[in-house]
């Protein structure tokens, strides 16, 4: 156990010669393997890098015409919403004023109906008065006349003028 905690030189050569083999049969062997792929890992970083960079510069850049697109999509439907409005406005007004134009239409055509029926109405209360006016004057004729009798038949003229004219 005591030669364990002694140094021995000639493994301790040994080892040492053993490590400089391996040192150079890896820098000989596979050093430039690794140092190649581990350059070419890191490209491969770069390139992803420089990709994603890419990629979210064209994703700003569509982000930004979307949206500008949709600010325009936007302006567009208050224009049109607005010019929809003013054509229900005008088709209100257009009916409005043509119902308003058949009112006063049939309101004169009534006027004129009325005025008719009262022109009518007012030609047979003289077709009446007349017939009356001969029929008392034919009475007044028939009978003697006297004072009485002449007051009798105006005072029956009036009546039947007021009958009629009810």
């Amino acid at each position: 156990m005591e030669n364990l905690l002694n140094p021995d030189f000639g493994v301790m050569a040994l080892t040492i010669v053993n490590f400089l083999l391996l040192v150079w049969l890896l820098h000989k062997f596979a050093w430039k393997g690794i140092i190649g792929a581990l350059e070419k890992r890191e490209k491969q970083i770069a390139q992803d890098k420089q990709a994603a960079a890419e990629a979210r510069q064209e994703a700003q850049n569509i982000k930004e015409e979307l949206d500008a697109k949709l600010k325009e999509i936007s302006a567009e439907a208050t224009a049109k919403m607005q010019e929809a409005v003013a054509a229900g406005n005008a088709q209100k007004e257009q009916i409005l004023a043509e119902s308003q134009r058949q009112a006063e239409h049939l309101l004169t055509q009534a006027k004129a109906q009325i005025t008719a029926e009262k022109e009518k109405a007012l030609q047979e209360v003289r077709k009446e008065i007349v017939s009356t006016a001969l029929a008392a004057a034919v009475k007044i004729a028939q009978q003697q006349i006297t004072e009485q009798t002449a007051a009798k038949a105006v005072d029956e003229v009036l009546q039947e003028v007021s009958k009629a004219g009810k």
